[in-house]
């Protein structure tokens, strides 16, 4: 490639080229100040654009608590609701509090060929999760970290091709392969995580990873087309001899619009077609999937149908809203959602004793409020008000309830905002993720909940201080717990909790986090697994390095 010109030697030809109007005016490079402008606007010794990417995420968290899970089936893994006795069956206060560290790796490489001229990229995120002391020399995921280590335990997490027929991803993004699914219209390899959970339904409905095909825009605000087929499955195959695969498969279309400065509005249209007859599996070979699935229910937080070997559909339709979730326009903001849910499912079991039919009906709704009291954004204080509808009878043909993708996944969903640790699970986690209530839903009960917290940079951007409080209540009368008469109430509880957070440098902290969980008459007539208050007590250590 041939030289440059030199800066100057270029502006004095452009100078004595000019037309005299142009020469006239004053001239973009004031001459005794050429040096500081040169080195403020000088392109030529830049560093050329990196063709290959590394960013690194490195997490570990100490605990110490009462509720502690024994999984059935998964290993080193604990999801699910207190006082569930099937899934991960998470004891509370019955044994003596239980202490454990976990640890997790998350490599993402990014790769831009400069022969591709802007136009694509390539992206591949791996996961790599144990409990300290837990298992080695063998495979099998979320174990390794016992002596010797040697295990073979590397989780797909993301594996994507993104392509820009314009070489402006505002314009449009193609994504296909592995990739994160979630709830909002953002594309998730070009927004933060603090977008992604203050907007759209804030991972409530979809938060996880699939393989797909998604569009991205921002050409009219902020556009989303979506389809992923989640599942496959034969059903048929034992019964006529059909190899055929049957898939779930969702299709997903958002919309938003900024209204004024930092104020958008969006809308959503999902649709998930179920075929696979109740046979896909959320754990291969393990925990089959679907509305039918009382394994996976066990695990998620949901509420099973009672219904054998269903197929049918479920759409959302929803609306959402946030203003100045930045805090660039002023001090106070605010998000909030509605969405609903239908549905209808059939039996494809002739002599079933169970249901023919469960129709799907629920609402779930949110608001928020948060004012940024300091000088810095982490001076919040928040107030949130959560809804869903809930279904006093489980067993009948309608089920009216929120349905979210946890009905498919092990998770498939994680709302990741609301700043509990015990009456929500603590998100700042690996391998343990279990809480009062886990899924939107409430095991299909509904929810009411009230959820306030207050923090403070007691040293700018350096030491953050916070607390917190929330309440929960169900809106249905749940059922009594399976062997027991004694009638359940709808107050699952009411969590205080304190955190401290100290930033050692750029993106890595020290945290120590404590919550105290005053259990409600929800739990009433369960005497095997939760027989104390729920606490628990944690450290963390986060950084992220690219």
């Amino acid at each position: 490639m041939p030289a440059s010109p030199r800066p100057l030697g270029a502006l004095l030809v452009a100078l004595l080229l000019a037309p005299p109007a142009a020469r006239a005016q004053t001239p973009a490079v004031p001459g005794v100040y050429f040096p500081e402008w040169y080195d403020a606007e000088a392109r030529e010794h830049d560093a050329a654009p990196q063709q290959l990417r590394l960013i690194n995420y490195f997490f570990t968290r100490a605990t110490v608590t009462n509720a502690v899970g024994d999984p059935t089936g998964l290993k080193g893994v604990s999801l699910g609701p207190l006082g569930e006795l099937a899934g991960s069956r998470v004891y509370v206060g019955k044994t003596g509090p239980g202490t454990w560290v976990e640890q997790r790796w998350i490599p993402v490489v990014e790769l831009t060929p400069n022969f591709m001229d802007g136009r694509a990229a390539f992206r591949a995120q791996f996961e790599i999760d144990y409990v300290w002391g837990r298992a080695a020399n063998t495979v099998q995921p979320n174990e390794g970290g016992g002596l010797n280590a040697d295990q073979v335990n590397v989780q797909t997490k993301n594996v994507n091709v993104a392509l820009y027929p314009w070489k402006d991803p505002d314009l449009l993004t193609v994504l296909l392969g592995t990739q994160p699914l979630y709830d909002n219209p953002l594309d998730p390899t070009r927004s933060s995580l603090f977008d992604i959970t203050r907007t759209g339904y804030k991972l409530a409905f979809a938060g996880t990873d699939a393989t797909g095909a998604q569009l991205f825009s921002r050409r009219w605000g902020r556009s989303r087309l979506g389809w992923f087929p989640l599942q496959g499955a034969q059903p048929d195959k034992a019964t006529a001899d059909d190899p055929r695969l049957k898939f779930v498969w969702l299709a997903m279309a958002d919309q938003a619009v900024e209204v004024a400065p930092g104020t958008w509005m969006g809308g959503s249209l999902w649709y998930l077609r179920d075929d696979s007859k109740g046979d896909a599996y959320a754990y291969e070979g393990l925990v089959r999937s679907g509305p039918s699935s009382g394994g996976l229910s066990s695990f998620t937080g949901t509420q099973p149908f009672a219904i054998d070997r269903p197929s049918g559909w479920v759409g959302w339709a929803g609306l959402n809203a946030h203003h100045n979730v930045d805090f660039r326009t002023g001090p106070l903001a605010a998000t909030g959602f509605v969405m609903f849910n239908g549905g209808r499912f059939a039996s494809n079991k002739p002599d079933t004793t169970l249901n023919r039919r469960v129709d799907v009906r629920g609402l779930s709704a949110d608001a928020e409020l948060l004012w940024n009291h300091g000088p810095t954004v982490n001076d919040v204080a928040t107030l949130e008000a959560v809804y869903t509808s809930g279904d006093g009878d489980p067993t009948d043909g309608t089920y009216r309830g929120a349905f979210t993708l946890n009905y498919y996944g092990l998770p498939g969903a994680v709302w990741f905002n609301h700043r509990m640790l015990l009456l929500f699970p603590f998100t700042s986690t690996v391998n343990n993720y279990t809480g009062a209530v886990t899924d939107l839903s409430n095991q299909g009960a509904g929810l009411e909940a009230l959820l306030a917290t207050a923090a403070w940079d007691a040293v700018p951007s350096v030491l953050n201080l916070k607390v917190g409080l929330g309440h929960a209540r169900s809106v249905a009368r749940p059922p009594a717990y399976a062997g027991s008469v004694t009638p359940r109430g709808r107050v699952i509880g009411t969590e205080v909790n304190a955190e401290v957070r100290y930033t050692v440098r750029y993106l890595m902290t020290l945290g120590l986090h404590g919550a105290y969980l005053v259990r409600g008459d929800w739990f009433d007539g369960e005497t095997s697994t939760v027989t104390q208050n729920p606490f628990a007590l944690f450290t963390t250590f986060t950084w992220y390095a690219f």
